[in-house]
């Protein structure tokens, strides 16, 4: 477990919009494109990151009524978030 945990911890290092993305998410859940939005860069490039980031186990996603996906941050993402910025 410890050697995935440091492989995951790398692999957020190594994106320069994972660790915003778990950023942000470590405060409220938001849609792709609030994320987008805050990050400024293009609805694609955050659909990427946050599926790459949900087959990781790191967010979690959630479906309203309409069309909407909300995403949150898992106990996970927040453990390696906080292991991430106390390096």
């Amino acid at each position: 477990m410890l050697i995935m945990e440091l492989e995951l911890k790398n692999w957020l290092k190594d994106g320069k919009y994972r660790k915003l993305t778990l950023k942000l998410l470590s405060k409220q859940d938001l849609l792709s494109s609030e994320i987008a939005m805050k990050l400024e860069i293009n609805r694609a490039s955050m659909s990427r990151i946050l599926r790459d980031l949900k087959e990781k186990n790191l967010v979690d996603t959630t479906s309203g009524n309409s069309r909407t996906v909300t995403y949150s941050i898992t106990l996970l993402g927040k453990k390696l978030l906080e292991g991430a910025e106390n390096d």
